[in-house]
């Protein structure tokens, strides 16, 4: 179901983008598949290839679109037990960097990834894995300062760090028997997208504003499955503050 999805993604991405002027054109590339091993590139970390490599893991996906450094790939995961989550947490603490985080997000499994993106209803996926490549960012940004012709970047900017989402919502989840080693930044949150930091200016115009406090999502907006997810995510959280 997921090359389907892929194959749909290309031909809007077609549809958008005329072959006489193409402008600007994206799509997914598939970088994965399931029972197949993948390519680990040279430039990330030591450690992620004993994550993207798990047996766990089905297919591997890069969208992309045109002036764009292209660099953030999506890995899914199909779990059964809470020993599968755990091992594949206890990979993402040995990968060898500073940074690495969890995500808890209160849907059953992930849709959009990023672009034209997106995953079929009833995918199962319970976790997926993010890492995007600082080299590969660095050599895209000493060509292209500003693209589309209105971002200004100030700097380069950061790759996501490895990131495991884990959709709460998932039937083969059960958080409470989560297990975090030291080192991992948890919270909550969806799988992320583009960068860990743009550094634009307008990021650094948008944190120099003083901080809004944000109005309380209404409780109506959620169904019950969601709200019920998000709760057991917050109270997690509450009880492990050291992790955030």
């Amino acid at each position: 179901m997921w090359k389907f999805a892929l194959l749909q993604a290309f031909l809007l991405a077609s549809l958008l983008v005329p072959a006489t002027q193409a402008l600007a054109a994206s799509g997914t590339m598939m970088v994965a598949e399931k029972g197949q091993p993948a390519h680990i590139p040279a430039s990330w970390p030591a450690g992620c290839g004993e994550v993207v490599n798990d047996p766990a893991r089905t297919v591997g996906l890069n969208p992309w679109f045109t002036e764009w450094p292209n660099d953030l790939s999506h890995y899914g995961f199909e779990i059964d037990s809470a020993a599968d989550l755990n091992r594949l947490v206890k990979k993402l603490s040995q990968i060898k960097t500073e940074l690495k985080q969890i995500r808890l997000c209160p849907m059953k499994e992930p849709r959009g990834l990023g672009w034209v993106t997106s995953l079929p209803e009833g995918n199962n996926t319970a976790v997926v894995f993010t890492l995007g490549d600082q080299q590969r960012i660095d050599e895209w940004y000493k060509a292209v300062r500003k693209p589309f012709g209105k971002m200004e970047f100030l700097a380069a900017p950061v790759a996501v760090p490895p990131t495991l989402t884990i959709f709460v919502q998932n039937e083969a989840i059960d958080i409470e028997k989560l297990e975090i080693p030291e080192g991992i930044i948890v919270e909550g949150g969806c799988t992320p997208g583009v960068f860990h930091r743009s550094n634009t200016k307008q990021e650094r115009d948008e944190a120099a504003k003083p901080m809004a406090v944000p109005a309380k999502q209404d409780a109506k907006e959620l169904d019950a499955g969601t709200k019920a997810a998000a709760e057991r995510i917050e109270a997690f959280l509450k009880r492990h503050p050291e992790d955030q």
